[in-house]
């Protein structure tokens, strides 16, 4: 029996067998819901040239002909909008695209910012960026070894993907990804992993090259930016103590509580994306931090690779201090100890350093030092003496927590391009 639906099936064979010789045909498959609004486009241009024809000389122009093109022009424009709509509503709502397209092209004029580190400074940091410029890439520590990631390490022999997740998230476009990303399971074989860390696994697999995975995830998600790792290895993260002994792994680092000397990566990576050392050289400004400074923002740019673009990057460089030390990591550390870690480990000094110095109200004190976290304390001569552009005032986000503001570190990073 000959059906609606067999008829939909032959036409839509005939129209792919059209569209692999002539692409631009594919917009005429059965059922887009465009054919019907172009003829009706087309038929407004016939009428509209018709009843202008009647205008030109020699003969008068009849009456009737201004009516022809007023029907011409609104079955054109009709047709135009309609078709429009049709394609654009597989997509996303027609309505909100003017809006999406100011805001795309305006970001996408933004300057080009590289921003290292990992955790939730560097996630927070993206967040303001993104309101500010399409143009920026973040490359993230992948030396977590900890909770879900450290399990996904173990089990799959991959690179720490939680901090990537985090950076995803903040870069994403839709309000809804970051929740989906960041859900994470209570029960079940799955208990204590996000969905964004085996989103990621599960691309790995796909791809069987972790590299290629994330450029997948880049594109699926469809961020404000883009996201590497400092490494597509999976390296462990090792410190060496000013006592001499070493220790393996970030969280055994935190659980030593020695002062630390230096960090490296072991074994030390041979690779490192292309992607991410074209985004150093073309950037217009490259920023550390905040986050924890041995575990998340020197394991960013530890690959030499890394270094060596960075040296050679014509960017200015700016370091934001975090508000609070970290017991195991920075205890008793001064804004000018956090710089000089940075300046040893990179090989660079950055020209900039961002400090928070507005007071911190006492109960958010009282609540991180019951944890072992204090105030970084801030002395402007060391840095001065060194020739340090230092850029001081309130940072802080308003509320019971001891964390940076997107909003007004970004302002004061925007400012310097």
């Amino acid at each position: 029996m000959w059906t609606r639906r067999s008829k939909y099936q032959g036409l839509y064979r005939v129209a792919k067998g059209l569209a692999r010789r002539f692409p631009p045909l594919r917009w005429l498959y059965p059922g887009m819901r465009v054919k019907r609004y172009a003829a009706l486009a087309g038929l407004g241009v016939g009428l509209m040239a018709f009843g202008l024809a009647r205008f030109l000389p020699p003969p008068p122009p009849e009456p009737w002909a201004l009516g022809l093109v007023l029907l011409g022009l609104t079955l054109l424009v009709g047709g135009v909008r309609s078709m429009n709509r049709s394609m654009l509503s597989a997509f996303t709502e027609p309505e909100a695209v003017p809006e999406r397209v100011y805001v795309r092209r305006r970001l996408e004029q933004g300057p080009k910012v590289v921003a290292f580190g990992g955790g939730t400074g560097l996630s927070r940091v993206l967040r303001g960026l993104k309101e500010h410029t399409a143009n920026t890439t973040a490359i993230v520590a992948v030396t977590d070894d900890g909770g879900s990631t450290g399990r996904l390490r173990l089990a799959f022999g991959l690179p720490a993907v939680g901090d990537l997740v985090d950076c995803l998230a903040a870069l994403s476009d839709h309000p809804a990804l970051p929740r989906l990303l960041h859900h994470r399971f209570q029960e079940g074989e799955f208990k204590g992993h996000t969905f964004g860390n085996l989103f990621l696994l599960t691309l790995n697999q796909e791809a069987r090259n972790f590299a290629q995975a994330i450029l997948e995830a880049n594109a699926i998600l469809q961020l404000r930016g883009q996201v590497f790792p400092a490494t597509p290895e999976a390296v462990r993260l090792k410190a060496r103590f000013r006592d001499g002994s070493e220790v393996v792994g970030e969280v055994v680092i935190r659980e030593k509580r020695g002062r630390i000397q230096e960090v490296f990566l072991e074994p030390e990576p041979q690779r490192v994306m292309e992607e991410a050392l074209r985004a150093i050289r073309q950037a217009d400004l490259l920023v550390l931090g905040p986050g924890s400074l041995y575990t998340s923002v020197i394991p960013s740019f530890l690959p030499k690779p890394l270094l060596e673009a960075m040296a050679k990057a014509k960017a200015p460089l700016v370091y934001v201090v975090n508000l609070m030390t970290e017991p195991g990591e920075t205890d008793g550390y001064t804004a000018y100890d956090h710089y000089k870690a940075i300046a040893y480990h990179l090989g660079r000094r950055p020209e900039v350093v961002l400090v928070h110095t507005a007071p911190i109200p006492e109960e958010v004190q009282g609540r991180y030092a019951a944890e072992g976290r204090f105030p970084v304390a801030f002395d402007p001569r060391p840095f001065a003496a060194d020739g340090v552009r230092v850029i001081t005032g309130d940072f802080r986000e308003e509320g019971p927590l001891a964390q940076h503001d997107p909003e007004k570190v970004v302002r004061a990073l925007v400012a310097l391009v």
